[in-house]
């Protein structure tokens, strides 16, 4: 075994899409600069984790939890039972919809190849990260592994994977609303919308990927494409709201943003809770300053890194 084999997984958020990439349309998303660092060392006894950070847990692969079933899934795909303990810090926030959960899965696949001296390329680990993602979401799409894993920014279309973007870093103000969400409910939400307007909710989706795939080159103009980027996700917010996926504390937030001075700001992940997303170059203090006026918490972020 290699001694102290580390591993890392990315944050991230979804800059536009969400819910239209569960019915075949276009999402773009991209990787924060944060996310979870674990590392791999040798101990006697089953495979276990702890978790500092966001998640704040500790577990053996054979516990009865969602995170040591992530790491039984782990473990079973390298063919790793015991003999391991893999210690983790996150610093990207759980349950804000930021993609922590993949974060996780990722870094401990990471850890674990690097301990047992395998080399994974960005695909592998992110299907075996996939795998264990199951034990939190239980049919994640798989565009949170892919980021977590390859970093960067990418247009992801369900079924055919993520596509990597060239673009220039993307500056990002993140806000965290405080409330839970699942994603799950709101996945079903709209599926509620659907089946009760289904030709007006398929034309929403439908433009909220329109939304997405116009990104592409909005991200890859950098500064010059921001103010059409910034109105897209103002547009993209006004449709996630209408599918019924908002609350009034994202709302509120946004539209904190906004008056702070944001060239454009929506509700980023499955919706019901978690985070915001604010395109403010120059303005992110002055944001920030707004959120926390009014009880929320929230950090400067950049989109597009790679691990």
């Amino acid at each position: 075994m290699i001694a102290d084999a580390r591993g890392r997984g990315h944050g991230k958020v979804i800059v536009l899409g969400e819910h239209a990439a569960v019915y075949g349309h276009a999402a773009v998303a991209g990787a924060i600069d944060r996310g979870v660092d674990a590392v791999a060392a040798a101990r006697r006894g089953p495979l276990a984790l702890t978790v500092g950070g966001a998640f704040a847990v500790a577990v053996t692969a054979s516990d009865d939890h969602p995170v040591a079933a992530a790491l039984r899934a782990i473990g079973d795909g390298l063919g790793v039972t015991d003999g391991v303990a893999v210690t983790a810090t996150a610093t990207v926030p759980a349950g804000a919809g930021l993609g922590s959960s993949a974060a996780l899965c990722v870094a401990i696949v990471r850890a674990l190849a690097g301990a047992r001296g395998r080399a994974l390329d960005d695909g592998a680990v992110a299907e075996l990260a996939n795998r264990a993602e199951r034990s939190f979401h239980g049919n994640p799409s798989g565009l949170d592994a892919a980021l977590a894993s390859a970093g960067g920014l990418g247009r992801f279309v369900r079924g055919a994977g993520l596509t990597a973007i060239a673009a220039p870093p993307l500056p990002l103000v993140i806000g965290l609303s405080g409330q839970p969400r699942s994603t799950a409910a709101m996945v079903a939400r709209v599926a509620e919308a659907r089946a009760a307007a289904p030709a007006a909710t398929d034309a929403t989706l439908a433009r909220l990927g329109a939304l997405a795939d116009a990104a592409v080159g909005q991200l890859a103009a950098g500064a010059a494409g921001w103010p059409a980027l910034g109105a897209a996700l103002d547009e993209g917010h006004r449709h996630l709201a209408g599918l019924g996926v908002s609350t009034a504390r994202l709302d509120e937030l946004v539209a904190a943003a906004r008056g702070a001075g944001a060239l454009g700001a929506k509700l980023t992940g499955g919706g019901g809770g978690g985070a915001v997303i604010a395109l403010a170059p120059d303005r992110a203090d002055a944001v920030l300053a707004a959120w926390r006026a009014i009880g929320a918490d929230g950090f400067v972020t950049t989109l597009g890194g790679a691990p």
